[in-house]
């Protein structure tokens, strides 16, 4: 069996039980099992990360990327991280001053926020709808969420606002700013920010997850609730607004229209892979008298529900705290945009393969569910239980 370990997640083999429970559960079946051990299918995964979290024996692993960071610290004259709004709901009791101080220890130059790049893709998509044709447009920012559309519904592929994601748009702002030689990591829950980050190195040079940063803090020895931060600790260039609402349901649209509310036929919002599903099956047979923007994310509830995050708690109190943290500017709405985010976002559809009937025998004897036997007793198909 081939494993990918260069892939955000691979299985250990090792571990794996052969339990079938990712099979099971995987919303795109993107698990086979090779050699009695289950193996993530790349072409057609889309990096929600579900395997990682219903496997029993931890042996879907993530790909650490810790040390990577730790070399562009030491090759790079400033590294910058990005800081995902979701870590309010993720370290309690730290706040901002001090997790920027913690991460200052670790080797960053400084710490801003991605929320920044957030509010630079609401003012782009803001400014297309205000000029877009009646049809449904799509939201960008989740990778996971573009990645289900991408290789399983590619029908609508061309619905996709073509922006790139906050993480990418914030890279391009902190550059611009900063300085092109200026390296920046993402700090967050989502795996599947790391296979973006692998596909835009220019922009990102790694992601790592906020499991991963914990695991760094604890080898370090450094606990960011007992940091004292100074003056400089604070975000730069500027702290976020409402960009920080993009960790939960509905946080992306606040910003693109004000006080927008569920009765606005033209703004939904869909949370977790198979709400999704069901939101595009059977969805081409309908034609909208406006234009209709989907707000798509992979995980329940936003991003406070990623599969990399630490907190386990009530998606109730971790959306109270990323909402208490945020700012809402109403009176600024629709931004004014400030860089070119334009993406190119291509297809990637797998094709299957065709299976015929001896195909199917010869797999269904391997797992000691068909024999001769069995033929000679069917009558069409070979397989005598389907009688």
């Amino acid at each position: 069996m081939t494993m990918d370990p260069s892939y955000p997640i691979h299985t250990g083999t090792a571990d794996c039980q052969d339990c079938y429970k990712c099979v099971r559960h995987c919303p795109v079946k993107a698990i086979r099992i090779e050699e009695s051990k289950a193996s993530v299918i790349n072409e057609i995964c889309i990096l929600c990360g579900h395997c990682v979290e219903v496997c029993p024996s931890g042996a879907k692993k993530i790909r650490d990327d810790v040390d990577r960071v730790r070399s562009l610290i030491h090759a790079k004259p400033r590294v910058i991280a990005s800081l995902a709004p979701s870590y309010v709901s993720e370290f309690p009791g730290v706040d901002a001053g001090m997790m920027i101080r913690a991460l200052k220890r670790l080797g960053f130059s400084a710490v801003s926020e991605t929320a920044l790049g957030a509010q630079e893709v609401s003012a782009h998509v803001a400014e297309k709808l205000a000029r877009a044709e009646n049809g449904y447009y799509m939201s960008s920012a989740c990778p996971a969420a573009v990645e289900l559309v991408r290789k399983h519904y590619p029908a609508f592929h061309d619905a996709i606002t073509a922006f790139k994601s906050p993480m990418q748009a914030h890279a391009r702002l902190i550059k611009r700013h900063f300085g092109e030689e200026t390296a920046v990591v993402f700090i967050g829950p989502c795996i599947a920010k790391k296979n973006e980050s692998d596909h835009n190195t220019e922009l990102v040079g790694a992601a790592i997850t906020f499991k991963g940063l914990q695991s760094w803090f604890e080898r370090e020895k450094i606990d960011p609730a007992l940091e004292e931060p100074g003056p400089e600790d604070v975000f730069v260039p500027e702290a976020a607004r409402e960009g920080a609402m993009y960790p939960v349901e509905g946080g992306m649209i606040a910003g693109i229209k004000s006080e927008c509310g569920v009765h606005d036929r033209a703004f939904m919002s869909f949370s977790g892979v198979e709400a999704i599903q069901t939101a595009l099956n059977g969805l081409d047979g309908f034609k909208p008298d406006r234009p209709v923007f989907m707000e798509l994310l992979a995980c329940k509830g936003g991003c406070i529900n990623g599969p990399a995050r630490l907190n386990r708690n009530s998606t109730v109190m971790k959306r109270y705290s990323v909402l208490q943290r945020s700012e809402y500017p109403a009176h600024q709405f629709p931004r004014k945009p400030k860089c070119d985010i334009a993406e190119v976002i291509e297809t990637s559809v797998k094709k299957v393969k065709k299976y015929d009937e001896k195909d199917v025998l010869r797999a269904l004897a391997s797992v000691g569910k068909y024999s001769r036997e069995d033929e000679l007793n069917c009558g069409g198909c070979g397989y005598n239980s389907c009688r």
